[in-house]
């Protein structure tokens, strides 16, 4: 592929100039919403997995079969970022805000648990899209010195969604509505958003791509031979940066599948948490995940994207063994919160460069392929596995901790990655297929 088609149009942005400030405010403001929408979906789960777990009479095993096939749905993701490649950014991005809304709405009036795994697992189609849309176009238009903490922006700003569900969760949690409530509560702000992102630009750098292969008389392939096309670079050029990348969030993933679907039952179940303890402890590790993010966004941007990432892949696992072996209040407390900023620093710098290593014209489609479907086998796969353990091992704890190392592997794996700090996107992309 050296030389081939893919990177001469890539290079057609290497003149690209970013957007005025004052629209890259507007991108941001706008974009941001995909991610509170992520902190508001994911904290639900994260405080309410006992009561969900209650409603529908569900032991361990079948919490972790919900929470596996749940994340089968951002996996399917993909096809939908797909047409990001193909149509643009922006209507894939005002698609994927609508079937959020509807598969959030149906879930909140769920009749049994496969209609509310079912539901929730389509409204994590769309939902995984719009992320993966987002930190697309935030990396094609922000600057390249200022990417990072572009990027460590937009995960920051899950803390408002998680600070919503909290403060929702302590209102709704004694009431009839409960978990069904906090679903219904979250469309609202869903229908202005979407008016809002009318205003919305398509990014520069894929708009250039449409000019040039307009002005060259070329027609848009079939969507399949598009797919297969796609596939073969990721088979050819891209094949040991796909690997890689897929590789690093996977290691990260026996952090977030076991935290996220196990915290609330360890700590109320086996316990003795009460409601209110647990809503304020998630709001707190959320806010550690907040400074974990501006943190990591940081030191991107000043030491570099790897050393980052290997500082917080370390961080995460020591602290998720801790918060799974300790029986002390405080402890477990301060080892969630712990761990949940050094999760959310890890996210933030892998985040980062799954957007930088691949050229324009697959940029989403590379972003999707290996964050939200090969990069979340384990994320997927480890619940279901800590559900059928946890009763041979003695304990969710005990299951659960195994799984902390996991981010010891991804720091291996960081020394396969070239560092992009201070890089273009252009002279990133296009080394991979010089190199081939």
């Amino acid at each position: 592929m050296k030389g081939g088609p893919h990177i001469e149009h890539d290079r057609a942005a290497e003149g690209w100039v970013p957007p005025e400030r004052g629209y890259l405010r507007f991108l941001f403001a706008l974009l941001m919403s995909a991610t509170v929408f992520e902190g508001y979906d994911i904290t639900i789960f994260h405080l309410c997995t006992p009561d969900i777990a209650h409603t529908f009479a569900m032991g361990d095993p079948a919490v972790g079969v919900m929470a596996s096939i749940v994340r089968i749905g951002g996996m399917c993701s993909f096809f939908f970022v797909l047409l990001a490649d193909r149509f643009g950014r922006k209507p894939v991005l005002s698609m994927t805000v609508l079937g959020y809304t509807v598969f959030t709405l149906l879930t909140s009036m769920s009749s049994g648990v496969v209609s509310f795994t079912l539901f929730q697992s389509a409204a994590q189609v769309f939902l995984a899209a719009e992320f993966g849309v987002a930190v697309t176009m935030i990396s094609e238009e922000f600057p390249d010195d200022r990417r990072g903490r572009a990027v460590a922006g937009l995960h920051m700003v899950a803390i408002v969604g998680v600070i919503a569900a909290g403060l929702v969760y302590g209102a709704m949690s004694g009431t009839a509505w409960g978990w069904r409530g906090m679903y219904a509560l979250g469309v609202i702000p869903l229908v202005l958003v979407a008016f809002l992102r009318r205003g919305l630009r398509e990014t520069a750098r894929f708009a250039a791509l449409e000019r040039q292969r307009t002005h060259a008389g070329r027609e848009r392939p079939p969507l399949g031979t598009q797919l297969r096309a796609t596939l073969a670079l990721f088979l050819g050029p891209y094949r040991s940066r796909l690997l890689v990348v897929a590789g690093l969030w996977n290691s990260i993933g026996l952090i977030g599948g076991p935290t996220i679907t196990y915290f609330s039952l360890y700590a109320r179940r086996d316990h003795g948490w009460s409601a209110d303890e647990l809503g304020t402890t998630v709001i707190l590790a959320y806010l550690g995940g907040t400074l974990g993010s501006l943190l990591s966004g940081v030191l991107m941007d000043r030491i570099g994207r790897r050393f980052t990432a290997a500082l917080f892949y370390a961080l995460s696992a020591a602290g998720m063994y801790v918060l799974f072996t300790s029986d002390a209040h405080l402890e477990i407390l301060l080892a969630e919160v712990a761990t949940m900023f050094a999760y959310q620093a890890s996210r933030t710098a892998t985040s980062a460069l799954s957007t930088e290593l691949f050229p324009t014209e697959i940029r989403a489609t590379g972003y999707s392929l290996t964050v939200q479907v090969i990069g979340q086998i384990l994320w997927m796969a480890s619940p279901l596995v800590i559900g059928l353990l946890a009763g041979p091992l003695g304990g969710l704890g005990r299951a659960a901790s195994l799984f902390a190392i996991g981010p010891l592997a991804g720091i291996a794996l960081l020394l396969f990655v070239p560092e992009t700090r201070g890089r273009s996107l252009e002279d990133v992309g296009a080394a991979a297929a010089t190199s081939a």
